[in-house]
């Protein structure tokens, strides 16, 4: 078993809590609410987790990012 560490837990949070601000910036920046983008294909449930900053899929940031209309890169291009 693999032993994580209290400062790995803390990095992976904080990372989260980012993902999470950037997708809720990108939602802002496009004056649009979450219903908007359930048209598109993604729950409120998998907004509402994503831009919390809690845990998430893969399958569910990917399928956030297909409704946003941004790729991989470009979501992560200004993440550190």
């Amino acid at each position: 078993m693999i032993n994580v560490s209290e400062e790995t837990r803390i990095g992976n949070s904080q990372r989260l809590e980012t993902i999470g601000k950037m997708l809720k910036e990108i939602r802002f920046s496009e004056g649009r609410n979450q219903d908007d983008y359930t048209e598109n294909g993604a729950t409120r449930r998998q907004i509402q987790r994503g831009e919390h900053g809690l845990n998430l899929t893969l399958t569910s940031l990917f399928n956030l990012l297909d409704c946003y209309g941004y790729t991989l890169r470009e979501f992560f291009e200004d993440m550190e």
